[in-house]
């Protein structure tokens, strides 16, 4: 059985008590995505999602936050998908007020620093590479387009290569602004710990997180009138057919 509590400034908290299990997996659940962003934005919430680890107040290197977490054994990632980004750690029950600082800081506070940006910038111009080269993923890529052509969910979640280059440094802190704001959030956290606990300790780091207005998704567009298909053709030893 879950139990959840909202606080005053929106912020949803969700906690499934689990005894038996020594440890805790902590996520926040920020709705945001690639639907959310215009074309020109395409592909900044998941560069944020990067940029998040790359430094906070609290912990200003990306090391300070791998080693702050990797250092007592836990481990941590994210993953941006269309309509929320999510930031998980899962740690021993006897860490969870550490591994809560780290999440809570870097959504909180990044530091956002340009020569970062620079730098991550390249890493996802790479990713998105990457992910061309993969038959499997252009076959499903293509097929998102042909569902829903030019808008936002028939788009890369990473964006475009030239999308990535052009988002200006000040574009993210704009963006956080307004997506990463406590009634858009859900923290749940599972494992040996008391709901109780879990709320009054969140309240304590999180509590007075003013809320901000969000973005409204873009609509999905339903411009179907028939059958599609789209072939691209390429020298691999599989053909990958994706079906919708």
């Amino acid at each position: 059985m879950y139990e959840k509590t909202t606080l005053p400034n929106g912020l949803r908290i969700v906690t499934d008590s689990m005894p038996a299990i020594k440890s805790v997996a902590i996520v926040f659940y920020v709705g945001t995505g690639s639907r959310y962003e215009a074309p020109a934005q395409a592909g900044i919430s998941h560069f944020l999602e990067h940029l998040l680890f790359k430094g906070s107040r609290r912990y200003p290197k990306a090391r300070d936050i791998s080693e702050k977490i990797e250092g007592i054994g836990g481990i941590m990632n994210a993953a941006t998908d269309r309509e929320v980004t999510s930031y998980w750690c899962k740690v021993a029950s006897s860490h969870f007020l550490t591994a809560l600082d780290v999440l809570g800081d870097m959504l909180r506070y990044p530091l956002l620093e340009p020569e970062e940006i620079e730098r991550e910038r390249l890493v996802i111009v790479e990713e998105l590479r990457m992910t061309n080269d993969d038959p499997s993923a252009r076959a499903e890529a293509l097929l998102d387009e042909l569902l829903w052509p030019n808008q936002a969910l028939g788009r890369d979640i990473g964006g475009t290569e030239e999308s990535v280059m052009a988002l200006a440094p000040h574009s993210f802190g704009e963006y956080m602004a307004h997506q990463y704001s406590p009634q858009n959030i859900v923290v749940s956290v599972a494992g040996d710990i008391s709901h109780r606990d879990v709320v009054k300790a969140i309240d304590y780091l999180l509590g007075d997180w003013i809320p901000s207005e969000t973005l409204d998704w873009y609509p999905e567009l339903d411009v179907q009138t028939g059958p599609h298909l789209h072939v691209e053709g390429r020298k691999t030893d599989q053909a990958h057919l994706f079906l919708a």
